[in-house]
């Protein structure tokens, strides 16, 4: 089983709020960053960071590495510092632990490296943790699945993969030949999700 991170383990656009001191000191980049990213779909990066950095720095100005440097900042470094045990959607720790008792192996992957996420918010237990930004093809591309799938020993078309997006999850599912159980379509909430993977009342 995999899940994906960002909005799927936890409320990403409550959580985003938590960048504010950095959208205060660099408001430019980081308000393009979103549309840089996903302009980063769909192809795949010998270096996608680089990459990245060069796109950002075409559409505000400045230099490319400056750019990389703020975001890697912001995102990768100082953002997970602001998660904590209490960041999870609630019922995930209990989702888990219920997974880990019924002999369910279970993978992350997520776009951005997701390590320190998952320290901060005490969620561990993961067979692996897959960083689509470090294979150089982000979601929908099917890499991270069969990265994933491959790391279980299991054919990708046995791997159950949870998100919260049907363009993004749910398209790297579809081309994995895998099933996605999508957030708001397939299930509204953690304790459904439960309901719906294990049967609990």
């Amino acid at each position: 089983m995999s899940f994906d991170l960002d909005g799927t383990l936890y409320d990403a656009g409550r959580q985003q709020l938590k960048l504010w001191p950095w959208l205060l000191r660099h408001p430019r980049l980081l308000s393009a960053w979103p549309g840089v990213f996903a302009g980063l779909r769909g192809r795949r990066h010998p270096d996608l960071w680089a990459e990245a950095g060069r796109r950002l720095a075409a559409r505000v100005g400045g230099d490319a590495a400056a750019a990389r440097a703020v975001i890697e900042a912001a995102l990768i470094e100082g953002w997970p510092e602001r998660f904590g045990p209490r960041t999870p959607y609630p019922g995930v720790p209990g989702l888990l632990a219920a997974l880990d008792r019924a002999g369910v192996p279970r993978v992350v992957i997520s776009d951005y490296p997701g390590r320190a996420k998952l320290e901060a918010m005490g969620l561990g237990g993961w067979a692996a943790v897959i960083d689509c930004s470090a294979l150089g093809a982000l979601k929908p591309l099917p890499d991270g699945l069969l990265a994933a799938a491959g790391l279980l020993g299991l054919p990708p078309e046995a791997v159950v993969h949870v998100g919260d997006r049907i363009d993004t999850d749910g398209g790297m599912a579809e081309a994995a030949g895998a099933l996605a159980l999508i957030r708001g379509r397939d299930y509204p909430d953690v304790a459904a999700l439960e309901r719906l993977l294990l049967g609990a009342p």
